[in-house]
């Protein structure tokens, strides 16, 4: 957003906020209708399965959904995150002192916002969720008719997020942005916030971890539909649109410009359920990956976590499945480390071998492993010599390259490689023509 549009949306919010809020219910009326978020909004401006609630500081409007035990974020049974195995929750998130936290000490959390930050920027809607302990998983909302009941909204998300009770956070990029942006608006507010301190599984992290360059994108959508095959609905409004569309709100009153952003802010929070149950459920070995590239997504997590063997074991099932890819190539160049650093280059050269056959750049470093290999382990320089040769070729052709210390490096590298291996063969052949024969 440039500086003359959030000057242009900031006098917009101070203009709204001179204007009476939008008609509401008389103090203690309260709509006590639980319909779906597709509904309509009625005359006074309450989006249809939402209520009038009283805070100390004025009212807002709130919205709560059970979904029964047994529910599912796509393909992915919420109540899962009820059968959290010892560990889980600290495979995902290991610097957050997660051990020993209760399913129902997380709690799941969605901000929709005006803009990414600032002065001029507020929050109208906010999701969360919580497991109960029947198994239920239950989303309350809390929105802001006006800029004037975002501090009722604030009040009214505090009451139930019983922040004393230190839960932890669960939200997809909550760290840089949904816990520093709630923090920020109470503080204008006048209010004592405290999301910032709390214990955080930032999903996004995770996800970066497991999925980056195997996903078109690591955007909440892309991940929720590869891992729980959630299909948004096709007339969902994206992200970057949500505040024009609740500045259309507060132009025209009309509550259906509500009715996307509160289905999108749903999903979201649902959608956080799920991964965590799922991703959690893999990471902790509870479930089996559903495909290689799910294999070896996973297997990039407990690779950094030290759990090796667990790692390697599904990185050679991933290998086994996978077609030829670029994920299939990085499942070979992940196995052959760990065979590598285990000790067993005998092992990893064979992987080395057919990394060195693929087409593309990053089949160099393979043919550098498996020279190594040759040269110090089999001390067949010959075989060396002919790898450094075909990895100098890649280099030379690399179509578009264009020259850099990097670059020139690495040749360098190579044609110094080839050098020592060539003079070790043709040593080996002097000390052969010169050795007595037998007898």
């Amino acid at each position: 957003m440039d500086d003359e549009t959030r000057h242009h949306l900031r006098e917009l919010i101070a203009s709204i906020e001179r204007r009476a809020a939008p008609r509401s219910r008389p103090a203690g009326a309260r709509d006590s209708r639980v319909a779906a978020p597709g509904g309509a909004a009625d005359g006074a401006g309450i989006v249809a399965g939402h209520e009038r609630r009283e805070t100390a500081a004025g009212w807002c409007s709130y919205r709560e959904v059970r979904r029964a035990a047994g529910a599912l974020a796509g393909r992915q049974p919420l109540d899962a995150l009820a059968n959290f195995a010892p560990g889980m929750l600290s495979l995902l998130t290991p610097d957050e002192e997660l051990d020993g936290v209760a399913p129902g000490d997380l709690l799941f959390l969605d901000i929709e916002t005006t803009g990414l930050g600032g002065a001029g920027a507020m929050t109208f809607l906010v999701a969360t969720a919580r497991l109960e302990d029947d198994g239920a998983f239950v989303l309350r909302q809390y929105l802001a008719l006006s800029p004037a009941e975002e501090s009722a909204l604030l009040v009214a998300l505090v009451e139930d997020a019983r922040l004393d009770c230190d839960p932890v956070l669960v939200t997809y990029n909550g760290r840089g942005f949904d816990a520093p942006m709630l923090d920020s608006r109470m503080t204008m507010h006048r209010q004592r916030g405290g999301f910032e301190a709390l214990r955080h599984i930032d999903l996004l992290t995770v996800a970066r971890t497991l999925y980056r360059g195997l996903l078109r994108s690591c955007r909440l959508a892309d991940v929720e539909s590869a891992v729980l095959g959630i299909t948004r609905p096709g007339d969902e409004v994206p992200g970057a649109e949500v505040p024009a569309w609740y500045f259309r709100f507060l132009r025209s009153g009309d509550g259906r410009c509500l009715l996307p952003l509160i289905r999108h802010n749903e999903i979201d929070v649902v959608a956080l359920g799920g991964l965590l149950a799922r991703l959690g459920a893999l990471a902790a070995g509870v479930e089996r990956p559903a495909h290689g590239m799910e294999g070896l997504a996973v297997a990039r997590l407990l690779g950094r976590r030290g759990r090796v063997a667990e790692a390697v074991a599904l990185l050679e099932h991933a290998v086994g499945v996978l077609a030829p890819s670029h994920a299939r190539d990085e499942a070979l160049a992940r196995l052959a480390a760990h065979r590598k650093r285990a000790g067993r280059r005998d092992l990893a050269a064979p992987l080395w071998a057919e990394l060195a056959a693929c087409p593309g750049y990053a089949r160099v470093h393979a043919q550098v492993e498996l020279a190594k290999y040759y040269e110090h382990e089999r001390r067949d320089y010959a075989a060396a010599a002919s790898v450094v040769a075909d990895a100098l070729a890649v280099v030379d052709a690399r179509p578009g390259a264009a020259p850099g210390a990097g670059a020139e490096h690495r040749r360098a590298a190579l044609a110094h490689r080839q050098s020592r291996v060539l003079r070790k063969a043709s040593s080996r052949e002097a000390d052969a023509a010169v050795e007595p024969s037998p007898g």
